[in-house]
């Protein structure tokens, strides 16, 4: 079996150009061959594999080329490869524990993001009214305090810590006050630039 070779990827069989390779394991797909020079070498059968980044894609080699790196990793490694200030490299158990997160996470915001665009255009007007009535009553029990509004507010506190509990918005609602200052300094700064 002949095959056309770039460094050490086949490209392409070809029974009448290129290098003689030798048969194919049965099975195997050519993007997992590679030539070294002498054999063919299936990098599933290896534990380091020399990795370089080219075109915004990793690629896996059995020998040494121009800019890549040698990574202990198997072929089923290949997708935890990164590339971190410069450095080829696999991810963490952590980072890949924080990214199954990240995806549940933004799944479950598309979901929600779905019930509420799903709601009619009648119930999204009740909806944000509703929010907007919440904000003016306490608004209202903050500078005057009439006890009817401290009594709705005691009927109504259980809810709203079973809604938000402070274990899981505290460090939400820190960062919340952080990024809003910046961006409203931000928009200041923009502001007072106009003038």
């Amino acid at each position: 079996m002949k095959a056309l070779i770039e460094e050490d990827i086949i490209v392409k069989l070809d029974s009448q150009n290129g290098i003689e390779i030798g048969n194919l394991p049965v099975g195997v797909g050519l993007e997992r061959l590679r030539w070294n020079g002498f054999a063919i070498v299936d990098l599933a059968d290896l534990s380091e594999i020399w990795v370089r980044l080219k075109n915004n894609v990793f690629e896996l080699h059995c020998i040494q080329v121009v800019g890549s790196v040698l990574v202990s990793m198997t072929y089923a490694d290949r997708y935890k490869l990164i590339l971190n200030d410069g450095i080829i490299r696999l991810k963490t158990a952590e980072e890949i524990e924080q990214e199954r997160i990240d995806k549940l996470i933004r799944i479950a915001k598309a979901k929600l993001a779905q019930k509420i665009g799903s709601l009619s255009f009648e119930k999204l007007i009740d909806l944000n009214l509703s929010v907007l009535a919440f904000i003016c009553s306490l608004i209202i029990y903050a500078r005057q305090q009439p006890q009817y509004l401290s009594d709705f507010y005691d009927q109504i506190i259980p809810d709203i810590i079973d809604i938000f509990p402070l274990n899981r918005w505290e460090s939400k609602l820190k960062a919340f006050g952080i990024d809003l200052k910046q961006f409203i300094e931000d928009y200041y700064d923009e502001i007072d630039a106009i003038n």
